[in-house]
């Protein structure tokens, strides 16, 4: 009786030891099964957001292309492809878009297309950068680091300042691939960066005209040394109430550059190089998409000619704000 006691007793501590395996087991199994289900979920709604951006790149080409056939001699803010709506939601998800024109802002590769730099683009960047309270020596220092000379100009910096660092590294010797290349130069801070990121970009070839329908009031300002920011921003407002001009004379021809001899050179109404910024949503997942288009000016054809993934951007600033603000 004893010993039948004794057994059944064991029996009852393997039972129990069985079962605390099993759940043990069943609990482990099911965590890891509900962890590979979130991890898939997660790579599924990155992949269809990711879907979601590449299709607002297409949507930004199409109104681009559908732009050009409409009006292929100008380019300004009143047309389609600047709106600021371009919001799109979908079930479970949603798309934003915002297209930048290019041209409305410097091409540094411009300045640095020569040795000595355009003189004409020289002088604009010299009078943005008193203007954004900067140094214009920055200028120097990037002829310097974009050049295979070797010499250094009164403001600049060669092979060897940059050699000399913590963290060592050669100037480039080449055009600008991407605009942050100018955080390498000596004396650049995040604050100057910042600044000057808002009326610079980078483009894959010079020689481009600036568009004046679509250039900020800053940059407008540069084009005479005499022309304030409130006249600047009076002509903002000039070709918002005119859908644009329609040619560089007509530009020239306004009130608030009569007497102040606008060279005319560099200037233009229509644009080739745009950025189309893509933020899309599916599910929990959010990805950025960068895409920067060509539009050949003759025959329209579109190139999208590079890519950035999760670069982050902030949504549109009607010009209406951006006049108020003085930007």
């Amino acid at each position: 009786m004893i010993m039948r006691r004794r057994q059944q007793g064991v029996a009852l501590m393997i039972v129990l030891l069985v079962v605390t395996i099993a759940t043990v087991l069943s609990v482990s199994i099911a965590k890891n099964q509900h962890r590979a289900i979130s991890s898939a979920t997660r790579y599924f709604d990155r992949a269809q957001a990711y879907y979601y951006a590449t299709g607002g790149e297409e949507y930004a080409r199409q109104l681009l292309a559908r732009d050009f056939k409409e009006r292929p001699e100008q380019d300004d803010l009143s047309e389609a492809w600047a709106a600021t709506d371009l919001a799109f939601e979908f079930e479970s998800g949603e798309v934003d878009i915002v297209i930048q024109d290019l041209q409305s802002v410097f091409n540094l590769n411009d300045f640095i297309s020569s040795n000595e730099g355009n003189s004409l683009i020289a002088e604009k960047l010299s009078l943005l950068s008193s203007q954004i309270g900067l140094n214009p020596s920055w200028m120097d220092e990037l002829l310097d680091f974009s050049d295979i000379d070797g010499e250094v100009r009164p403001g600049g910096a060669e092979d060897y300042y940059y050699l000399g660092l913590e963290r060592p590294y050669r100037t480039s010797g080449q055009p600008l691939q991407d605009l942050s290349e100018i955080r390498l130069l000596r004396t650049m801070t995040d604050e100057a960066y910042g600044r000057l990121s808002e009326v610079m970009t980078v483009l894959p070839t010079a020689g481009g005209a600036l568009n004046v329908n679509t250039a900020p009031p800053m940059v407008l300002q540069t084009l005479a040394t005499d022309l304030n920011l409130e006249s600047a921003t009076s002509l903002a407002e000039s070709r918002l109430r005119v859908d644009g001009f329609e040619s560089v004379e007509q530009f020239l021809q306004q009130p608030e550059l009569a007497g102040l001899a606008v060279k005319p050179a560099g200037l233009g109404v229509q644009s080739s190089f745009f950025k189309v910024n893509t933020r899309a949503r599916f599910g929990s997942q959010i990805v950025f998409l960068t895409s920067f288009v060509f539009r050949d000016a003759t025959t329209g054809k579109m190139t999208v000619y590079q890519r950035k993934n999760n670069e982050r951007f902030t949504p549109f600033v009607p010009e209406e704000e951006i006049l108020a603000n003085g930007l």
